[in-house]
């Protein structure tokens, strides 16, 4: 029913194929990348919505769903709100914390088969023993009827996409001895978490980890695996080291098993991979790289472009703030901030306002 977890191989693109459209870090009073697609400020979030983090649009309903840990200010509960066509924000449910460590975590979401919507829970900054979840917010007619979790003993989940019946979940660190900045991707199916919660095996033993990715020493932030997650309309999945930026290709054999996991882009000017985005409009995959406040986006073919950058700020008017996620809705590439500093980031400090920005993606 699972794949079989096996390491990436290193199959690198040629540098030539790799065009780097515009480098150039600048301060707040400037830009980098390219002038048409300047960024707008989309919304600035109430201090509830004080860590904004994943999103992900129901393409029936043309709902949005945010996903804000609060984890810069745990003053306020994490919360998950919805963001109408129209662009009203209003909020969709509270999650559980967690009994252990009192907090919850929200971070990638995405809507399931069933119609639920499917959180990924990161608990690694309360207690990094094994305590992320998964949780099933259940939805009726547009509303949050409760919420249960689903899994139980990933390492630090992150991002959460869906494909068919089959669930994928990026944990970034799974902390192995002797393995540097070791993460993995796990693969659950909905009939396995319709029977009750799946309590998984820890250190990387279990065989629903499909694939266990290692960062690279001296690229990027350090240590740090799989972030975001994206499918093209082939069904081959992609993903991207938040430590590293090496952008990673996944092929399955006809039966969902992975069939191969190789190196698509590892590009010098792409350090920190945090989600991603695949359009099939322009068949491009958009990345949110939160270590230089930048957009990019790569091709099919592995040219990079870099379509946006900006210095340090607080993500007033047209700068983005860490960008941590990015959605296509129609012609607006939305792009979350998270604003929460690391090592190695450009960002240096948590400030207001806590905000979503825009794209035009039709100039």
């Amino acid at each position: 029913m699972f794949t079989k977890t096996l390491s990436c191989r290193k199959g690198i693109l040629p540098l030539a194929m790799l065009v780097l459209v515009s480098t150039g870090m600048t301060g707040c009073d400037g830009t980098g990348g390219m002038a048409q697609y300047e960024p707008k400020l989309m919304f600035s979030l109430p201090d509830k919505c004080n860590t904004p983090d994943g999103i992900t649009l129901c393409d029936k309903t043309g709902i949005m769903y945010l996903s804000c840990p609060n984890f810069n200010d745990p003053n306020y509960p994490a919360i998950i709100m919805q963001i109408t066509p129209d662009n009203k924000v209003l909020p969709l449910v509270v999650p559980p914390a967690r009994a252990d460590t009192r907090i919850a975590g929200p971070m990638g979401l995405d809507i399931g088969p069933d119609g639920n919507l499917y959180v990924a829970d990161n608990q690694y900054f309360a207690n990094a023993d094994h305590r992320s979840r998964v949780l099933r917010v259940n939805m009726s007619g547009g509303k949050a009827t409760g919420v249960d979790v689903v899994v139980d003993g990933l390492k630090l989940a992150n991002a959460l996409i869906w494909r068919g019946d089959r669930m994928y979940v990026s944990d970034t660190a799974f902390d192995l001895k002797g393995e540097y900045g070791a993460g993995g991707i796990w693969c659950f199916t909905l009939a396995e978490m319709n029977k009750g919660v799946v309590k998984v095996k820890p250190n990387a033993t279990d065989p629903r980890v499909m694939v266990k990715i290692n960062a690279i020493k001296g690229r990027g932030t350090g240590s740090s695996g799989p972030d975001g997650m994206a499918f093209d309309e082939e069904g081959n999945l992609y993903t991207g080291n938040f430590g590293d930026g090496v952008l990673y290709k996944i092929t399955f054999n006809a039966d969902r098993s992975m069939k191969s996991c190789d190196v698509f882009l590892k590009d010098p000017t792409l350090t920190c991979c945090d989600g991603i985005f695949y359009r099939a409009a322009d068949k491009k995959i958009y990345i949110a790289d939160s270590q230089k406040n930048s957009i990019k986006r790569v091709s099919l073919d592995g040219k990079l472009e870099n379509i946006w950058q900006n210095g340090d700020c607080t993500g007033e008017g047209n700068m983005v703030d860490q960008p941590c996620e990015v959605i296509v809705r129609g012609n607006e590439l939305i792009i979350v901030d998270f604003d929460m500093p690391f090592p190695g980031l450009l960002n240096s400090t948590f400030d207001k306002p806590h905000t979503l920005h825009v794209i035009n993606l039709a100039k």
